[in-house]
């Protein structure tokens, strides 16, 4: 979302639901400067026609008075977006809700992308006018109080007052999250809320957890989304990645202060999610080019064998596959009660094999396997067989020793991913057509220099690239037959819906099929991938095979 369309989605409208002009608070001393901090307790914000709306219709972070309360005791409670914020008893006394007082007392509450969309507003609000150096949430204060007395509301007050409150929630959820997670805000775990919730990288700068909230506030808001949701994401992506409890009085009272309880329990239980506990695994291991050979099947349970199927012959060529596959979906039915519903298949395939299968326009989620086609009810994940066992196609890796070598990189490197700014290392479309570059690329490789997740554009022929890269990278991606350019917009999409993957390289194809909205997913991606819970369950075929009992004679 730009900067632009911000206060055009957050500008004056909504009922505010306040009380009628004669009824407002005359006023009512806060912790902090009464003066200034009489503005951000309401003056009238809120009220019907009020450019700063309250929460449900308006901007994220500013409401008004409301009279009375549910207490019933003649008190007047003040709120930010629904949260109380300062409450002004009957004897006259004020209480200030404990992150707005500490935000309150901060000097400059403004980070890069705040700054940016205030020096914006400000001049067209005010031209000429400078912002400082440094904004403190008095400043802010100020600023709305300005902005509530105005008698003509305008285009440009309005985007400023969706400016203020902006930052005004910023500062107070930065105070918020302060109190909630102490000691869990390191940059490290702020890098990876930005993308799990599903932020681009580059998006923290100097001061992280001020650019984290700032950019969901004014730069990921979605135009459809309830406003305050890539807010909530990013917030939810905090208390996952610190194991925080949900249930949390203050987690809830923040949502609910903000009507964001459904956006952020979608959140935590999107981010929480386990990968599917049941899979069909289909090795191809045996099957060599021209040859043929036999398909291994496993059902699988949180990557652990749970029942073995009997080895099936079948050909090299495509048709074989196919059959190999529709034999082992009949077999697993088998074996399944009418409340096990089998979706996730995964089919392992030697260099050579997997090359053929998807150097093609079509997909085998296409193929018919019985009434419906693959894709139409299974997610399908294509692996590397490499992983479970030898494959001749590939030199650098010969024996078990050398696959439980790559096997615990691709580990070690997945647990790491998360930490780093852009997900995939793109190479440059002539490496795999000049020795000399894939030379240089092996040594990368071979040192660990290029990151788990590997993509390219052009690679003739296909399994030469497969063949260099498939033992250093857990994930290994290009563009399907067909797809858009691999240019700037295409790298930019992949980053935006990474966080999705593995799964959504399972149900991206299925998904565009079926709504044709290859915007939101990553359908024009082929993918080789290997998540833990794929490394696990080659850790326990590779681990049979290394101690498996020496027979006596």
């Amino acid at each position: 979302m730009t900067r632009a369309s911000w206060w055009r989605l957050f500008g004056r409208g909504g009922s505010g639901g306040g009380p009628a002009g004669s009824e407002r608070p005359e006023g009512g001393s806060v912790v902090a400067d009464p003066g200034e901090a009489a503005a951000v307790t309401g003056a009238g914000a809120g009220l019907p026609g009020s450019r700063i709306a309250a929460r449900g219709e308006g901007a994220v972070g500013v409401g008004g008075h409301m009279q009375g309360n549910a207490l019933g005791d003649g008190s007047s409670v003040t709120y930010i977006g629904r949260q109380t914020v300062v409450q002004v008893l009957r004897d006259g006394s004020s209480v200030a809700a404990p992150d707005v007082r500490r935000a309150m007392g901060r000097d400059n509450v403004a980070g890069a992308v705040g700054s940016d969309e205030l020096r914006e507003a400000l001049a067209d609000w005010r031209p000429g006018t400078a912002v400082p150096a440094a904004v403190s949430f008095t400043q802010l204060v100020r600023w709305q109080r300005e902005l509530d007395a105005e008698k003509r509301p305008c285009a440009a007050a309005d985007r400023m007052a969706c400016a203020v409150a902006g930052l005004m929630e910023c500062a107070v959820t930065a105070e918020f999250l302060a109190a909630l997670l102490p000691g869990a805000l390191t940059s490290e775990r702020l890098s990876a809320a930005a993308r799990l919730a599903g932020l681009p990288p580059g998006v923290l700068g100097a001061d992280p957890l001020r650019d984290l909230l700032e950019y969901a506030v004014f730069e990921a808001q979605p135009l459809t989304a309830a406003p305050g949701a890539a807010l909530a994401r990013v917030v939810a992506a905090l208390v996952c990645l610190a194991r925080a409890d949900r249930a949390d009085a203050r987690l809830t009272e923040w949502a609910g202060a903000r009507s964001l309880w459904v956006q952020l329990n979608d959140a935590i239980d999107e981010f929480t999610r386990p990968a599917p506990a049941l899979r069909l695994v289909i090795s191809l291991a045996d099957v060599r080019k021209g040859s043929g050979g036999e398909a291994e099947y496993w059902l699988t349970r949180e990557g652990r064998a749970i029942r073995t199927g009997e080895p099936v012959s079948l050909p090299h060529e495509r048709a074989g596959v196919v059959e190999a596959v529709r034999r082992a979906l009949a077999w697993a039915r088998g074996h399944l009660g009418a409340d096990e519903p089998l979706e996730h298949v995964d089919v392992a395939a030697p260099v050579s094999l997997l090359a053929d299968l998807m150097d093609r326009p079509w997909a085998l989620e296409d193929e018919s396997v019985g009434t419906f086609t693959l894709g139409a009810r299974h997610s399908l994940l294509m692996r590397w067989s490499g992983r479970l066992g030898p494959d001749p196609s590939v030199p650098d890796v010969t024996d078990i020793t050398g696959i439980t070598e790559i096997n615990d990189a691709a580990r070690k490197a997945l647990q790491e991913m998360s930490c780093r700014g852009e997900p995939v290392t793109w190479l440059d479309r002539e490496v795999f057509h000049r020795p000399e570059a894939e030379g240089i690329l092996r040594h990368q490789l071979a040192t660990g220099r290029l990151g788990p997740a590997i993509g390219f554009g052009e690679a003739s022929p296909l399994d030469r690239a497969l063949t260099t890269l498939l033992p250093y990278a857990p994930i290994v991606v290009w563009p399907r037959p067909g797809a858009p350019a691999l240019d700037g917009a295409f790298r930019a999409r992949v980053r935006t819906y990474w966080h999705r993957q593995p799964r959504d390289f399972a149900d991206a194809y299925r998904k565009h099929e079926s709504s044709h909205t290859p915007d939101t997913c990553l359908c024009d991606l082929h993918a080789v991938s290997h998540d833990e819970t794929w490394l696990n369950f080659c850790w326990t075929i590779t681990s049979r095979t290394v101690s498996a009992p020496k027979e006596t004679w």
